[in-house]
């Protein structure tokens, strides 16, 4: 296979950089990639200028099918606050230019079986369905899957229920339920290899493809936590009717520890490990373990990042 090319679209975040990186890295790139693009509204913002020292390639002439001309695959790593609209207009430009694998912003819970409506996943749902049926199933879709952001965890650990300093972790239902995580470099090597491996042959990787880096329940955390501090973390839980109540009331965060308690991401057993890193030997998934014993169950420097 001739090397490929790759268009993004949310390059200048956190997880885009990495993404773009992961193309240019050695293992890629020029052998397997021949060259990456971004998408950018604004090519002389710092975090654009970064990308173009690095050689990806700036495309600040908005969304069409010309700017995705001679590209074989596009991922988008928006964030949540793009529109419906703006996400199906990057995929139908997509989609008639004729690129072959389209991994769209996803890197999260199972959204397909979720047990309440909520307007994150029902857009990013609404999307799914669109992208899949735009091009008449000549574009690749593969939606990734990851569960939570591993290295989010303890940033956001108080929204999550992990009072780590307090001493308290609270699961909403059960906790032992495991949990699946991944951490940022992992997701962007995963990006990374779908893209190779779906481009070069479609069929050889899921449409919805479930990531486990590493998995634990609320339970076990809070018992590897305490052994890593020295001291012990009591494990609480909210109920089903609490939880219920707060979902209702707009809280994004109780819903998203309900659908952790509900299983929707538990990607232990059903997961596409093997398809895209088979007996790790393309990469070692990062570990909850590796990643308590690096932070002590707290965030760096005690920074909190939460949703506003």
């Amino acid at each position: 296979m001739s090397p490929i090319s790759i268009a993004i679209a949310g390059a200048t975040g956190d997880l885009g950089r990495r993404v773009a990186r992961r193309f240019l890295s050695s293992q890629y790139y020029p052998s397997q990639v021949a060259e990456v693009k971004f998408f950018t509204r604004n090519a002389s913002s710092a975090a654009s200028q970064e990308l173009i020292g690095l050689g990806v390639k700036a495309i600040d002439s908005g969304i069409s099918a010309e700017n995705f001309k001679g590209v074989d695959v596009f991922v988008s790593v928006l964030g949540e606050a793009t529109s419906l609209g703006d996400r199906n207009a990057y995929v139908k430009a997509a989609a008639e230019a004729g690129v072959k694998v389209y991994i769209p912003t996803e890197f999260g819970i199972d959204h397909r079986k979720m047990p309440f409506e909520h307007p994150i996943w029902e857009l990013k749902l609404a999307h799914d369905t669109y992208a899949r049926s735009v091009s008449d199933g000549k574009l690749k879709v593969v939606s990734i899957f990851v569960g939570l952001f591993l290295d989010d965890t303890f940033p956001v650990g108080p929204a999550l229920g992990l009072d780590t300093l307090g001493g308290v972790y609270t699961s909403v239902l059960s906790p032992d339920t495991r949990v699946s995580f991944l951490s940022r470099d992992d997701i962007a090597s995963s990006v990374a290899r779908i893209s190779v491996l779906a481009t070069a042959n479609p069929a050889s990787v899921p449409d919805y493809a479930r990531i486990n880096g590493s998995s634990i329940s609320y339970r076990d955390l809070a018992r590897l936590v305490g052994q890593v501090r020295g001291e012990e973390i009591k494990l609480e839980t909210m109920g089903e009717e609490e939880a219920k109540a707060a979902i209702k009331s707009g809280n994004f965060w109780v819903a998203l520890r309900y659908t952790m308690g509900y299983g929707l991401t538990d990607f232990s057993t059903d997961n596409a490990n093997e398809v895209i890193n088979p007996g790790e030997s393309q990469w070692k998934w990062k570990t909850v373990q590796e990643y308590v014993e690096e932070t002590k169950g707290v965030a760096p420097e005690n920074k909190q990042l939460l949703r506003e």
